[in-house]
């Protein structure tokens, strides 16, 4: 689905997770918890929510003089990830998103919640892993 067709359709939904907060790593601060995508579609009269959840791999944690960036891992499997990077200097965020190895979607922002609202506002992506759930 194309975010064209998430707006004409109505089934955008975007997310803004808590902060990482590791007491013994406070340069992770800048991190979120975790990531969710999500998306709607009808099927048989029934309203179902497909979601993905991407969770932090602090191991891959990497510190630039002008960036740190942290990678996260989809939490139902397959080759989904995301990537994201903050640089202290302008106080921006990047993050990308990786389905099979390939770039689906990129969103940059400066403020927390509208960044990661945007990130995560396309959905799901054709062949992400994730899990339904009925909602009627």
């Amino acid at each position: 689905m194309s975010m064209e067709d998430g707006l004409k359709n109505g089934r955008l939904a975007g997310f803004v997770p808590s902060r990482l907060e590791i007491k013994e790593r406070p340069e992770l601060n800048v991190f979120s918890l975790n990531v969710a995508f999500a998306s709607y579609t009808g099927k048989n009269g029934k309203i179902i929510m497909g979601t993905a959840l991407y969770e932090p791999d602090i191991e891959s944690f990497k510190q630039e003089p002008d960036k740190v960036s942290m990678g996260y891992h989809n939490a139902y499997g397959g080759n989904c990830r995301l990537l994201i990077e903050y640089n202290p200097l302008k106080k921006s965020y990047l993050g990308q998103k990786f389905v099979n190895d390939k770039l689906v979607w990129e969103s940059t922002g400066v403020e927390w919640r509208m960044f990661f609202f945007h990130f995560t506002m396309l959905g799901l992506s054709d062949g992400e892993r994730c899990e339904f759930e009925a909602i009627n």
